[in-house]
């Protein structure tokens, strides 16, 4: 391993531990507000919003497929994608952000799927997700509403920006930096302008579903007022895409999460939030076996009926 890998590792390691520190510090200095504190655990939200989470994630996989369908002008499977983005999604918590992209290539690749069309097609997904991240972001975090130019007339501007952004000219510029960032060829995006649009909007609606799912989990441990689901849309899409820029930590981890803790402050208590962002990972990582567990078991039914 070369030094600079390894200092880069180091690096990530310590950001993570400082940052899990703060978090457990956090729960213990309070930790007798939090003994006092009235929890309503409800396992049956619990579990109904960790079905709602594989739900989102395996939509997710539905606007996948229509990139890569877009970008390889074939037809694929929709469930061999589902089974490559679940068994790949645990590759995100190796540091850096490219191990996703290369345990889906080599999946796709045992499934016949060239590698450079799952690249190009994970790398569009990622470009769309963090835009409507932003832009959900912006529209419902629950920030004080001191925006310079009110928070409707932000909304609309970061709108705007993500719509140019997710032009082809824009497109085939961040691809063209791919293959130097990955040593890995990529496919030249040949959509148009009105089919990225379209894209953008599919990645909004999933954050707005996955907000939905987030609520449910934050609903299955605290009480909360019946205006919460906005604000906590906005802080699920706000901590992914404070977690996914901090290039260097493993899927986020702990800067999701104290940016989560940061974000739900107005809606509970510093404490109290902080246990819900490490439940948060959790849940999310739960939600990603389960799906994975569901894709193998469809997969190898599938298999045993053409045996």
């Amino acid at each position: 391993m070369s030094a600079r890998r390894l200092a880069g590792r180091l690096l990530a390691v310590t950001l993570v531990v400082a940052a899990l520190l703060f978090l457990f510090r956090t729960i213990t200095r309070n930790a007798d507000q939090l003994r006092a504190f009235d929890w309503s655990v409800d396992p049956g939200l619990l579990l109904l919003s960790l079905a709602a989470h594989v739900l989102v994630l395996a939509w997710g996989v539905v606007v996948w497929h229509r990139i890569l369908v877009h970008t390889t002008h074939q037809r694929i499977g929709l469930l061999g994608l589902e089974r490559i983005s679940f068994l790949s999604s645990i590759a995100r918590y190796i540091p850096g952000k490219i191990w996703q992209f290369v345990a889906a290539a080599q999946l796709a690749g045992r499934a016949g799927i060239a590698p450079a069309a799952i690249l190009t097609s994970l790398a569009l997904q990622l470009g769309f997700t963090l835009l409507a991240a932003a832009v959900v972001s912006i529209a419902t975090v629950p920030l004080p509403d001191a925006w310079p130019m009110g928070r409707a007339a932000t909304v609309v501007l970061a709108t705007g920006a993500a719509v140019l952004l997710s032009h082809p000219t824009v497109i085939r510029f961040a691809l063209g930096v791919l293959p130097r960032a990955l040593h890995q060829d990529v496919i030249a995006w040949t959509g148009a302008w009105r089919e990225s649009v379209v894209l953008l909007t599919l990645s909004i609606v999933s954050w707005l579903l996955y907000g939905g799912a987030f609520h449910l989990f934050v609903s299955s441990l605290v009480e909360l007022p019946g205006s919460a689901l906005l604000p906590l849309t906005g802080v699920n899409a706000l901590s992914f895409l404070a977690g996914y820029l901090v290039f260097i930590a493993p899927a986020g981890l702990g800067a999701r999460e104290l940016a989560m803790t940061a974000l739900l402050a107005p809606i509970v208590p510093s404490y109290v939030a902080a246990v819900v962002a490490i439940l948060a990972r959790l849940w999310t990582i739960a939600a990603e076996l389960v799906g994975a567990a569901i894709v193998l078991v469809l997969g190898r039914e599938k298999t045993g009926a053409t045996d």
